[in-house]
């Protein structure tokens, strides 16, 4: 059988969600996959990521009535780049179109959508996607979940980013389509709580994937299809691990009497300069009158 690779670049080209100008009538369905986002049907519903909840979520009401998966995860390659609490998560993807189901789907309106799911440890600034999302690094993206970016390890709660990515399936029938992506995400740390190492370990599972197209000769009310994509048995897919530095434990008792002290001399400080300013100035005003 003859393959035919495409390198896709991501660029901000036509969205499927605004397809022929038809997607406000098309929006009448409140399928997620009508909505801009897949997570959006999600997060009207609840507000922090638990993850048994949100599994159960995807398989029950984001995939029910879905379209059969024609799409297979070929290789899922996943490293961090950077130093210290600033990294890039990147992922190099290769996925594999049935080549009886091409002919199916119109050209440069299918896309791919990554669902990272982040440890609580670790955050992704809305602001620094919108500006990758402008310069055309991605299609579309987004944050879901707790972006409150001053929270510490502890006090915060998990998030999501949802990537889009361009895919073309405008190939003549019988040739197989792979498609490659790589994508970096940059994710920083948030402050975590003391350990007896000096580091805390978060841990990114791999992401979601799912395949979304515009489809031929369908009614407005089943013009979109979403299916997952899914790996084959034979492809390992091990967690990516972040070591972040920490407090250590036994040098908290230490650290509180040298930030105590230093504080108690600063404000000793003030206070003499302050009362010397005042003796200074009441000197002048004598000597003046």
């Amino acid at each position: 059988m003859a393959m035919l690779v495409l390198h896709l670049r991501c660029s901000n080209q036509e969205s499927l969600y605004n397809y022929d100008g038809n997607y406000h009538k098309h929006n009448t369905n409140s399928l997620p996959c009508f909505d801009r986002y897949v997570l959006e049907s999600f997060f009207r519903e609840y507000y922090n990521v638990v993850d048994p909840k949100f599994s159960e979520y995807m398989e029950h009401k984001i995939l029910v009535g879905s379209e059969a998966t024609f799409s297979r995860l070929m290789d899922l390659e996943r490293r961090l780049n950077g130093e210290g609490s600033h990294r890039r998560l990147s992922s190099s993807i290769k996925v594999s179109i049935q080549p009886d189901r091409i002919a199916d789907f119109s050209s440069h309106i299918c896309e791919v959508i990554l669902i990272e799911r982040l440890p609580s440890g670790v955050f992704a600034d809305p602001f620094e996607l919108q500006h990758l999302l402008h310069r055309g690094v991605f299609k579309d993206a987004s944050v879901f979940g707790d972006t409150n970016l001053e929270l510490p390890s502890f006090l915060s709660n998990q998030s999501i980013v949802e990537v889009h990515l361009d895919a073309a399936l405008n190939n003549s029938a019988g040739k197989e389509i792979v498609l490659e992506f790589k994508i970096e995400i940059p994710l920083h740390a948030r402050y975590p709580p003391l350990e007896d190492s000096g580091y805390t370990e978060v841990r990114f599972g791999a992401p979601d994937l799912f395949m979304r197209c515009k489809m031929h000769g369908n009614s407005p009310a089943h013009s979109c299809s979403l299916s997952r994509i899914t790996s084959s048995g034979s492809l390992e897919l091990d967690d990516t691990i972040w070591s972040i530095p920490a407090g250590v434990k036994a040098h908290s008792g230490t650290v509180s009497i040298v930030t105590f002290a230093s504080a108690l001399l600063s404000a000793s400080l003030i206070i003499i300069a302050s009362l010397r300013s005042s003796r200074m100035e009441s000197n002048r005003r004598l000597k003046k009158s």
